[in-house]
């Protein structure tokens, strides 16, 4: 009971009301009416639950529906900057060990993965590629923990260039 309920308005009275009210209408026994009525009220409750997780469900696919224009606007924003050369810029000189060759072929492979559409994408610790336009919602984690790998990589490798990471062999 809460505050200002009335004693008779109790779960177990309310309930109890319903199955000597369908004991009446019905002609069977109280305890058949109470076994009914409550089979009734725990799929009321059923209902009820799958009904809120329906509810859940669509505001969560609107959520995603939201935030899909702005993601892939942003997608493709960025192959442009990659088809620019951004790896390349970022990169900046070759650092001490580093081959200048390898710095070029990096930046060239990024540069015609760009032109092709291509981003990476990480799952389970694996890198792959999709077409821009072949991205879906559900491929939304997995392309922001590409982004955060790369994000990582080059700032590790930014640290070492300000000589505030260990060089790598």
């Amino acid at each position: 009971m809460h505050e200002g309920q009335r004693a008779s308005e109790s779960p177990e009275n309310v309930l109890g009301h319903r199955a000597n009210d369908r004991a009446q209408s019905t002609g069977g026994s109280p305890e058949e009416a109470l076994g009914a009525v409550q089979e009734r009220e725990a799929l009321d409750r059923k209902r009820a639950r799958e009904l809120d997780r329906e509810r859940a469900e669509e505001r969560n696919r609107a959520r995603i529906a939201a935030a899909w224009k702005p993601f892939i606007q942003s997608e493709r924003r960025e192959l442009e900057l990659r088809k620019d050369g951004q790896l390349a810029k970022l990169l900046g000189d070759p650092l001490p060990g580093e081959s200048p060759e390898a710095l070029r072929r990096l930046a060239s492979e990024d540069r015609r993965q760009a032109e092709q559409g291509l981003v990476a994408l990480t799952s389970n610790g694996k890198v792959f590629y999709k077409r821009v336009d072949e991205l879906s919602p559900e491929d939304m984690p997995a392309r922001g923990a590409a982004k955060r790998l790369r994000t990582t990589w080059l700032k590790e490798r930014s640290d070492r260039w300000l000589g505030r990471g260990e060089v790598s062999p």
